[in-house]
Formats: C-alpha cells, structure tokens, sequence
C-alpha cells in the first residue's frame, strides 16, 4: 500500500511537470492528462482523448497568434487573411493526429477502477515545417507568404 502511494505521488508530480508545459529545451508541446475507468483500455482512451484536447489548445492558439501577428505585420488583406487562417489551422489539426506518446502509465485503484496516465509530444520545428510547407504549396498564399518572417513570428512567440 505505502508502496502504491509513493508511486501515485510520483505520477502525479510527474503529470504537474508536463500539464501545462513544453519540454526543458522548449522545443516541443508537452501535455499529460489522466482518465479513470472501469477497464483500463477504457481509461487510456478517455486519458489520450483528454491529452490531445489539451494539446490541440496549446498549438491551435500559439499558430493563431503567430497567424495573427504575421498577418497584422504583413500586406495580407481580406479574402487572403481567411485563407491564410483556415490554412494553418488546417495544417496544425492534421499534426495533432500523429503526435508521439512519450509516456503512459496505468494503475490499478479500488473498486476495480484503472487510472492512466498519458504524456503526449508534439514537436515545434515540426509544426512550423509543416505550416510553411502547406502556406507555399497554396498557389494564391504562396505568392505573398515570407517563410522567414512567418518562422520569426514563430520564433518570437514563445
């Protein structure tokens, strides 16, 4: 028992590290979430379901506010700017499909009840390669768009 509590302890220090931060090099987007369930496979669906929620709220507003900041710093005007904006949201959203698991955890609670325990990554430099790429394969954006003052934007927005 004092063994399982010293290990819930250290989970939950460990999930308070990375709920609501990036990475030690800020590099990354960083989250963990946790579900509780009947059934453990149940519990990790609702916990990666959580995770990438949190997730997608954390990269959905750092590319709105760099979209933002560009756009406000830059010629673009009118129908572009909803382009440019339905474009890296666009791109941020298929992203978060493929995000790496860093670390799960399960654990067995009373009652027949599991908790787990799911730290999701989703790296940085990918998301902006991504969001670049996409905005120059977009003929009407790609005439306009300035990758090194978007990646600045990126840069400065931290």
């Amino acid at each position: 028992m004092k063994n399982k509590l010293i290990y819930l302890a250290f989970m939950f220090l460990i999930s308070l590290h990375y709920a609501f931060a990036t990475d030690d090099n800020n590099n990354a987007f960083v989250c963990t979430q946790s579900a509780t369930a009947p059934n453990a496979a149940i519990a990790r669906k609702k916990a990666l379901l959580h995770a990438r929620n949190f997730l997608a709220t954390m990269v959905n507003g750092k590319v709105k506010n760099v979209s933002e900041s560009y756009i406000s710093n830059n010629s673009l005007t009118g129908e572009s700017i909803d382009e440019f904006i339905t474009e890296t949201k666009t791109t941020a959203s298929v992203l978060l499909s493929n995000v790496e698991v860093l670390n799960e955890s399960v654990i067995k609670e009373k009652k027949n009840k599991y908790t787990v325990y799911v730290t999701l990554k989703l790296d940085k430099k990918k998301v902006l390669n991504s969001l670049c790429k996409n905005i120059l394969e977009n003929k009407s954006l790609s005439k306009n768009f300035d990758e090194k003052k978007f990646t600045e934007e990126w840069n400065k927005n931290e």
